[in-house]
């Protein structure tokens, strides 16, 4: 019986993933489609991903990545926003790996 619902519930998330591109209504609806069920890099400043934090989390993102380039030029604050864009399954994060990029010589840091 367990390995039935199982079975059961992978078949209802294939198809919870599986939205027709044609339904989608309008361009914008289409392109959050692409960007959360296709793209393999997604890249944003991390002032906007805190301008349009809400959409994002609504767009329900799932990442196990995040690389954060320049991280001299911005406070220590502004690193949690991206890495707290996706919601949390069961309070666990996706997140795996956090990736700080910075050269000192090139620009310095912000005290």
């Amino acid at each position: 019986a367990e390995g039935c619902m199982r079975y059961i519930t992978n078949v209802f998330k294939e198809l919870e993933e599986c939205h027709a591109f044609e339904l989608l209504r309008n361009g914008r609806d289409r392109g959050n489609y692409l960007l959360t069920r296709h793209a393999r890099i997604i890249a944003m400043t991390c002032t906007h991903a805190a301008l349009t934090r809400s959409r994002l989390v609504d767009m329900s993102f799932k990442y196990d990545n995040l690389i954060i380039e320049e991280t001299a030029q911005i406070l220590e604050v502004e690193t949690f926003i991206p890495m707290l864009l996706q919601k949390n399954e069961r309070g666990i994060s996706r997140l795996k790996r956090v990736c700080l990029i910075g050269d000192h010589h090139q620009l310095p840091p912000v005290v």
